[in-house]
């Protein structure tokens, strides 16, 4: 027995079924109209965008046309209060539908996490925009309590300055941290908001400092431009992990729309809630100067809450140190590769980054800083890969120091480095990672060639969380343990990266460049490797 075929649309989410011509579908929807027999067909046409969303077609004599919304699921004898009910849905309907189209972009042409970003992102700026209006209220009043408030004209200047002073901060911002907001979009994110809360602080309590309002107002303009400049910057990275469809500007002009709903919201609720309080205010003034105080707490609370939960579902495709960090270490000790949305989960808001006070800290920074004297330079160039070619990145770590030291006439010396008999004593070293066993503590310097691609970036992440993971060796003296240390890690992380790397493909990496701020972009370049060594040994000879 065959089985009637059916037309499915799917639409914003629900999923809608209609059978083939069935003889109920008939009944209910076969009727007589001016043109002739009308014959509902299970041919469905969606129109995004349009007021009628999904248009249903019909045969009329032999010829097609789109059904009116009366025919469409008019039910014969069906009374005039159920016409009227269903006429009002569908109106309904149509509202929402339009309010659908105006706010939100296809949901086929974004990521799932865009949904959640976009709520939270919605009470947030509704918080925000509370703050905002009583900021402004704030500063008004304290202009009008100043000394200046017998020459309005002083007012405006002063406000003038301010605005003035305050664009100083956005130049800063622009030409100090141009390119290290690629590397770490979400914490400069986070960071702005607190810079902009803090500020729309300082303008709040202008009115209880009114003889040092310009000070006040201009420190905290330059805040607020420094908070908005960075937000706008970033928001164009963030937006664009959520497109399928290269539709970039369409998921902009959707957040802009909602961001204008959300603050014609929260304009609405901080107007109303300091019209209320100015019948109290005409008893008690102080009052309504305090109000913005109080409600500072709560709102800047739920600000930042929401702006926390919007980065945390942000699912970014590309890595940068911390994100790279996270996925070795994950790759290192259960052998695969995250998911984004678990990484997304495990990265820090806050400065430092979520791995700068592990067990062995990663720095990226200057050959200078990595090989400090000419012997431990020579050594790492003189070292080549298995192949036989130069390396492209050079890694070493710091053991740091001992917490054991001696008072000695009144002074604190370090522990004495022989015995009771004279001898040197053997000094075994636990490595830097078992801090807590040794009261030790380092960090991993990294330096990279101005020729280093992705993968020689990746392998060397993933060398130094194999050297997190290894055993403790007490046979070891610190010398020993610190070459053993890596060698071992370097032949572990040769032995991964390409599992690594293809795995990070299959998961939708973007693994092509590894993001890096402006601080860790000191590339090393050597002309010729041979004439280096030879004028370092060189100047190793005239030392000795």
């Amino acid at each position: 027995m065959g089985c009637r075929p059916r037309a499915t649309i799917t639409f914003h989410g629900e999923r809608c079924q209609l059978a083939d011509a069935s003889s109920d579908d008939r009944a209910s929807t076969s009727g007589r109209t001016a043109g002739g027999s009308l014959v509902a067909l299970p041919l469905l046409e969606r129109r995004p965008g349009s007021s009628r969303a999904v248009l249903r077609y019909a045969c009329v004599d032999g010829k097609l046309r789109v059904m009116r919304p009366n025919e469409w699921g008019a039910r014969d004898g069906e009374g005039a209060a159920r016409r009227l009910d269903r006429a009002i849905g569908r109106a309904a309907r149509k509202c929402a539908e339009r309010a659908q189209h105006a706010l939100l972009p296809e949901p086929s042409s974004v990521t799932n996490d865009y949904w959640e970003y976009a709520k939270f992102r919605f009470a947030q700026r509704i918080a925000s925009s509370c703050i905002s209006v009583f900021a402004t209220q704030q500063m008004l009043t304290a202009v009008g309590l100043g000394a200046s408030r017998t020459l309005p004209a002083a007012a405006a200047v002063n406000w003038v300055l301010k605005d003035g002073l305050g664009r100083l901060g956005k130049l800063s911002v622009a030409a100090n941290f141009g390119r290290t907001f690629d590397s770490d979009v979400k914490r400069f994110r986070f960071t702005s908001s607190v810079v902009y809360d803090a500020s729309s602080f300082i303008e709040i309590i202008t009115p209880y400092f009114p003889q040092h309002f310009l000070a006040l107002a201009t420190v905290a303009n330059i805040g607020k431009s420094v908070g908005i400049t960075t937000a706008n910057v970033v928001r164009a990275p963030i937006q664009r992990t959520f497109i399928l469809e290269e539709n970039l500007a369409e998921v902009a002009a959707k957040t802009s729309a909602q961001q204008v709903v959300a603050d014609n919201i929260g304009l609405a609720l901080a107007v109303g809630a300091a019209s209320a309080m100015s019948k109290v205010a005409t008893v008690r003034p102080a009052i309504r100067r305090a109000l913005p105080v109080f409600a500072f707490g709560p709102l800047a609370a739920l600000d930042l809450i929401c702006i926390y939960k919007e980065l945390k579902a942000v699912q970014l495709r590309t890595i940068n140190k911390e994100r790279a960090e996270i996925i070795a270490e994950t790759f290192v000790t259960e052998r695969k590769i995250p998911s984004r949305a678990q990484v997304a989960n495990s990265e820090r808001l806050l400065i430092p980054a979520r791995l700068d006070k592990s067990n062995l800290p990663l720095s990226v920074t200057s050959i200078g800083e990595v090989c400090p004297t000419t012997k431990s330079l020579i050594k790492a160039l003189s070292n080549k890969t298995g192949g036989g070619s130069r390396r492209q990145y050079i890694l070493a770590y710091e053991p740091g120091a001992s917490k054991k030291r001696v008072i000695l006439n009144g002074r604190r010396i370090s522990a004495p480095k022989t015995d009771s008999n004279g001898k040197k004593k053997r000094r075994t070293l636990k490595f830097p990672w078992q801090s807590k066993r040794t009261g030790l503590k380092g960090r991993a310097l990294l330096a990279l060639s101005e020729t280093a691609s992705s993968k020689d970036v990746l392998c060397a992440i993933l060398q130094v969380a194999h050297m997190r993971s290894l055993p403790y060796r007490p046979d070891l003296t610190a010398e020993e343990a610190y070459v053993w240390a890596l060698q071992e890690s370097d032949s572990l992380a040769k032995r991964d990266i390409d599992t690594f790397t293809n795995s990070l493909s299959e998961q939708g990496w973007n693994h092509g460049r590894i993001l890096f701020s402006s601080a860790e972009r000191a590339p090393y370049s050597v002309d010729s490797v041979p004439a280096l060594l030879d004028a370092l040994r060189r100047s190793e000879d005239v030392k000795s």
